[in-house]
């Protein structure tokens, strides 16, 4: 019980102890008196008066009931306040877990996609291997040299385009199939995730992709290899092909191949 319960509380119970401290004096010394009924009758008025005081007090009562009431509800509400505040810590520190986790597998995902591209080696014509990023200047004279060897008359530029890249992946596939996929499954990842501002992401990829590296990822994902397609709808959402230079691609025209949101 609180301290304004006890409070509340002590000025009936005074109340009670007067009233009967009164009834027994008056009993004790107008027990034998001849005029006890008269003197009774005194109280009539007496009744009254008290029983004012006794419906005077259950008002009270009820007042001190009610701003006791008052007192819980508010009480109750700084508890709720404060359990939202946790909620809300909760789930702040949901968020940070999650994006903690996102970044665990998206970083090692990268380096999984560096560590692939480190790598590739290729056995150039004149005894050297080439090794790394350095590959994919190899691999577009390669691509090049199909292009110019295999001309391909009377079909459509992406039915040549695809006839080319076809012939060029069936000798290099070992080595750029792995760097392909695992690519595509790091944006594929990024793309499906719930993280907020995807795209600073996906620069961190972009960033780490040299000019001849765009170039092959240009025609890998027009190809539609393997992934139906899906390669170059991310590739486009992401503005993944804004640093690609322009005039290394087999030809000009191919630029527009794309939608103009790939090149940002």
């Amino acid at each position: 019980m609180s301290r304004i319960s006890k409070t509340g509380w002590l000025f009936p119970a005074l109340l009670f102890g007067f009233v009967l401290g009164v009834w027994l004096l008056s009993w004790y010394f107008l027990e034998n008196r001849p005029d006890r009924g008269t003197f009774g009758d005194m109280f009539g008025s007496v009744n009254a008066l008290f029983s004012g005081l006794a419906f005077a007090a259950l008002i009270y009562t009820i007042f001190l009931q009610r701003r006791e009431l008052k007192l819980q509800h508010h009480e109750l509400q700084l508890a709720h306040a404060e359990m939202k505040a946790q909620v809300e810590q909760l789930q702040a520190q949901n968020v940070t877990l999650k994006k903690q986790s996102f970044e665990d597998t998206f970083f090692e995902l990268l380096r999984l996609q560096n560590d692939i591209t480190n790598s590739i080696d290729l056995n150039a014509p004149n005894g050297h291997v080439v090794k790394g990023r350095d590959c994919f200047k190899f691999l577009h004279e390669k691509f090049s040299k199909v292009w110019k060897i295999k001309p391909f008359k009377g079909v459509a530029e992406q039915e040549k385009i695809n006839r080319t890249y076809l012939l060029f992946y069936e000798d290099y596939e070992s080595e750029v199939g792995p760097y392909f996929s695992n690519l595509y499954n790091v944006l594929k990842f990024v793309d499906t995730s719930d993280v907020a501002n995807k795209k600073l992401y996906t620069n961190f990829v972009r960033a780490q992709l040299s000019s001849f590296e765009l170039v092959m990822i240009f025609y890998s994902a027009l190809t539609g290899l393997d992934k139906g397609g899906k390669f170059k709808v991310l590739l486009e959402k992401y503005a993944m092909l804004k640093s690609m230079s322009g005039n290394r691609l087999l030809n000009p025209e191919h630029f527009a191949l794309y939608d103009g949101s790939a090149y940002g």
